[in-house]
């Protein structure tokens, strides 16, 4: 859930607490209307398994960005989900992109997981409803799925070997999906985009609206009473200094 919508689940003074802890630090990207409604959320957080989620823009595109601003904005963030509308040759939109478990960089290479345990990423396609995730080993040394994403300044979040999810540097142009590390076992067949299922022929993908979401559980209730609990606790003591220091004047 975003922020927003959590603040309707929480106490009422933790609620306002966490308005004004917002408030002060909010940024551009935090303050943008976001690309998910509370369905799409919840809908990443079932697939993701881990209960409901705290999700916070830490990046959404503005005219003439390049990929160096989304890494600017993403690289060393922890995990992540990136959310694109993408558009095919003929004008159809989606809206698409991929859960990175690791932390975006620039390093020029792929992120590798030879590990089973490390492989859990996935790609979604919110529109259709579909959900692919990194492929596991099927034989000993298969190595098919280990390429989790591509980390290069020069790219936009991308994903996957062939690129499964390649968004170009100006993070609108020339994109394209192959689909090859993030599957199901032959299904669907490699190579068909997670775009529209099409057999890929030629980059034929254009972005528009970007986002990047940092990922955070939600605290359980009892977090937010021992969070009450502590504030109060720390408002106490100020106003007892607050007391000693008048009575010494």
């Amino acid at each position: 859930m975003m922020q927003q919508a959590n603040k309707k689940s929480v106490p009422a003074a933790a609620a306002v607490l966490l308005i004004a802890a917002t408030t002060a630090v909010a940024t551009p990207a935090a303050m943008a209307q976001s690309l998910l409604n509370n369905a799409q959320q919840a809908q990443l957080a079932g697939w993701l398994g881990e209960g409901p989620l705290d999700l916070t823009a830490i990046y959404t595109k503005a005219a003439g960005d390049t990929s160096r601003d989304f890494h600017l904005a993403s690289d060393g963030k922890g995990r992540t989900f990136s959310v694109m509308e993408a558009s095919n040759g003929s004008g159809q939109t989606w809206l698409v992109g991929g859960y990175n478990p690791q932390s975006w960089n620039s390093s020029s290479g792929f992120n590798v997981t030879q590990d089973d345990r490390a492989r859990t990423a996935f790609l979604f396609n919110l529109t259709t409803g579909v959900m692919l995730p990194q492929l596991k080993q099927y034989f000993s040394g298969d190595t098919i799925g280990s390429r989790q994403t591509f980390n290069d300044i020069g790219y936009g979040p991308t994903f996957g070997s062939g690129h499964d999810l390649y968004v170009p540097s100006d993070l609108t142009h020339g994109g394209y999906s192959l689909l090859y590390t993030y599957n199901y076992l032959n299904q669907p067949p490699g190579n068909i985009s997670l775009v529209d299922g099409s057999v890929f022929t030629a980059p034929n993908i254009t972005y528009g609206a970007m986002q990047v979401f940092s990922i955070s559980a939600v605290p359980e209730p009892a977090s937010w009473g021992m969070l009450l609990l502590g504030l109060a606790s720390l408002a106490g003591a100020r106003r007892a200094r607050a007391c000693r220091g008048g009575l010494r004047r």
